[in-house]
């Protein structure tokens, strides 16, 4: 299944779970054998394999033994300096801001209530 964005995590979970069986059973391996060479735990394994949640650190140690882990590149690509960042003389940014609120002037002082 192509995944287009508008998928569930739970669906996201599951056909990332497939996807990571059907290359575990293209290079021969069963899933104690993926454990073992992964360091997790079979039923790490088995909830992988069926979707369930797993830890993230554990995820990476699979998709090193399956020769995947280059991938997090294409998911998550570094950010590049932008020509009109060069021409702007801007930098990369550093951390985001949240937008400040304007305050709203009230009319109302203490004192007022009469």
């Amino acid at each position: 299944m192509k995944l287009t964005g508008i998928e569930t995590n739970e669906i996201i979970l599951k056909e990332i779970g497939q996807r990571i069986k059907d290359i575990r059973i293209s290079m021969s391996l069963t899933q104690e054998e993926l454990a073992l060479k992964s360091g997790v735990s079979i039923r790490t394994i088995v909830r992988l394999e069926t979707g369930d949640n797993i830890k993230i650190e554990s995820f990476f140690n699979v998709l090193r033994v399956l020769n995947c882990i280059q991938n997090i590149e294409l998911l998550m690509p570094e950010q590049q300096i932008t020509p009109e960042m060069i021409f702007n003389k801007e930098q990369k940014r550093q951390r985001a801001s949240s937008k400040q609120k304007k305050e709203k002037k009230s009319s109302w002082k203490w004192g007022d209530e009469k």
